[in-house]
């Protein structure tokens, strides 16, 4: 199965600890729509929406009994009982020069906080309770050791009024470079997801 997952926004470097949680939650909501949205529509995932299991039961509605915990019940796409990874091609649009990829965006603590949005929180901090509807709420991954694989391109954004902070004093007169908003993100997220053994319960997933 191949998708692509969309984000607009902050994407703070990992090491950013008094923000992180609640941070990392924020994009996990963006996420959990778009999952929510092909679980609908996906055919193969769709029919794990209408079949039942042997207490009649929604298929998907049980993998959110599963994976109960910090007060959600989580749908994860990507797990081990399902015997499933997936690999990940990220194009990362962020304002700011050509290359400079290391020093100016913090490429691996950035990644990171991507990484734990995309699983199922590992605490409850700063997690707020579920709406309902992110009753279950849907995410791609169990947990972040089920990515096989991870490239990056990275490149300019050239869409200036998407990251221009708007909280300068007009008093102050700083060029566009001084005022872009830095933590600002476009990401296009390639996900493929694998089998590390075909069984009858994957192959919606791998079909």
């Amino acid at each position: 199965m191949r998708f692509r997952l969309f984000y607009e926004g902050d994407l703070l470097s990992s090491a950013n600890k008094s923000k992180r949680p609640a941070h990392k939650h924020d994009i996990r909501r963006a996420f959990h729509k778009q999952l929510q949205e092909l679980w609908r529509v996906d055919g193969n995932l769709r029919d794990w929406v209408d079949r039942v299991d042997n207490n009649d039961v929604p298929k998907f509605q049980g993998i959110a009994d599963r994976y109960g915990k910090w007060g959600h019940r989580w749908v994860p796409l990507v797990d081990d009982v399902h015997s499933t990874h997936c690999s990940l091609d990220v194009l990362m649009l962020r304002p700011g020069r050509v290359g400079g990829l290391i020093v100016e965006t913090d490429i691996d603590n950035r990644l990171k906080t991507l990484f734990d949005a995309l699983q199922i929180p590992t605490s409850q901090s700063q997690l707020e309770p579920p709406t309902s509807d992110e009753d279950p709420f849907f995410v791609l991954l169990e947990n972040d050791s089920l990515i096989s694989s991870v490239s990056v391109t990275t490149d300019r954004l050239l869409a200036t009024e998407r990251y221009i902070r708007n909280d300068i004093p007009d008093k102050l007169t700083l060029s566009r470079d001084q005022s872009a908003n830095r933590d600002h993100v476009v990401l296009i997220i390639s996900v493929a997801i694998h089998a590390a053994k075909t069984t009858t319960d994957n192959l919606h997933l791998i079909g």
